[in-house]
């Protein structure tokens, strides 16, 4: 072989390794979920349960309704010229998240102590309410929330004191309660060019995030509730920072008016990714990486492996549908007879239905 040919096949050795280590990185830890499964792609495609709704055009539905714009609806509407090219260079960015910290939302500072509490067997509510009370501004919002009517049952007493709620709520209601306050900080949202988003994508985590615990622990798996309720509230952090992405884009085109079309396009596409890309930043444990996998929009239809993924689907499904009951898109009966399909007991539904239709917007 001459030296050119040995020097050419050194050059395509490098870019090679080159590539396949940037790919690598692109891809960040979520590929360890990936690569636990190799076989998968090579086995034919699941089919959709017919039987199961959809989320994705009830999410569609659901931007539509809440900010007025009925053509939101219709995914398949073209966007094209200068917001094309805004849609694009998001796309990029979210496709790439993990390599851009100043997107990345960093981990409540509490977050591993509150887990590793709500593990413990030994742990009471007292306990986990001693963690939150390090943070005075963390134990005013957890009250705030434990008196909100999501909680607190209709002609109780307010809740006051962090021990009064652990008497009244319990030790797993403090537990979620706990997370909740524990992850709105990092939930929040400057609504600016979006002004009605951020109250929206919040009410909806939270609805999602109670009912995704809610099942996970009528189906004996109370162990898994904790890590339903913050993988309810990681899917709004994950819109978060998909608007955030968005924002910063459109800065950067003078001139461009925001368009709620590519905001909903982006949402689509990556709100679940971007939760669990933030799920391994924050080291957060395997099985909740698994369960947002089963998320993904091109699983929309089919029934996740996992319980933790199905309780998750749950979660994010009955948030939907009470969101599209409260504004009059659809009826009670409907909502009920659609949650139905992935949970038939129908008496813990209607249970969870007016917890859920019990908060308004502003709690």
């Amino acid at each position: 072989m001459t030296p050119a040919l040995l020097l050419l096949g050194f050059v395509l050795l490098l870019v090679g390794g080159t590539w396949a280590w940037a790919r690598r990185r692109r891809t960040g830890k979520a590929i360890a979920v990936v690569a636990t499964a190799p076989a998968a792609s090579a086995a034919a495609p699941a089919k959709p349960d017919a039987a199961l709704p959809r989320l994705r055009p009830l999410m569609r539905r659901l931007y539509a309704a809440t900010l007025h714009q009925p053509e939101l609806a219709d995914a398949t509407r073209p966007i094209e010229g200068l917001q094309a090219q805004v849609l694009h260079q998001a796309d990029s960015l979210l496709d790439c998240l993990d390599l851009q910290p100043q997107y990345m939302p960093r981990r409540p500072n509490l977050l591993p102590q509150l887990m590793r509490a709500v593990n413990d067997p030994d742990a009471g509510g007292r306990e986990i309410a001693a963690i939150i009370a390090q943070d005075p501004a963390l134990a005013t919002n957890l009250l705030r929330i434990a008196n909100s009517a999501l909680y607190r049952a209709a002609g109780a007493a307010p809740v006051d004191t962090l021990e009064r709620g652990v008497a009244l709520i319990g030790t797993d209601g403090i537990r979620r309660i706990a997370a909740t306050a524990l992850m709105q900080p990092v939930l929040s949202l400057d609504g600016g060019m979006f002004a009605q988003l951020p109250a929206a994508i919040w009410h909806y985590a939270l609805h999602a995030a109670t009912a995704a615990a809610d099942h996970a622990a009528r189906h004996g798996r109370g162990d898994d509730a904790l890590s339903a309720q913050l993988l309810g509230l990681l899917q709004g952090l994950g819109a978060v920072v998909v608007l955030r992405v968005l924002q910063e884009t459109y800065a950067r085109h003078d001139g461009a008016a925001p368009d709620l079309a590519v905001a909903a396009a982006l949402l689509d596409r990556h709100t679940i990714n971007t939760a669990r890309t933030v799920t391994a930043g924050w080291d957060l444990p395997l099985p909740m990486a698994e369960a947002l996998m089963e998320q993904r929009p091109q699983r929309d239809g089919l029934a996740p492996a996992t319980a933790l993924g199905t309780a998750l689907r749950y979660g994010r499904l009955a948030a939907a549908l009470a969101a599209l009951a409260r504004l009059g898109q659809m009826s009670e009966a409907d909502a009920l007879a659609q949650l139905a399909a992935l949970e038939p007991d129908a008496q813990a539904n209607a249970r969870l239905w007016t917890r859920l239709r019990a908060e308004t917007p502003t709690d």
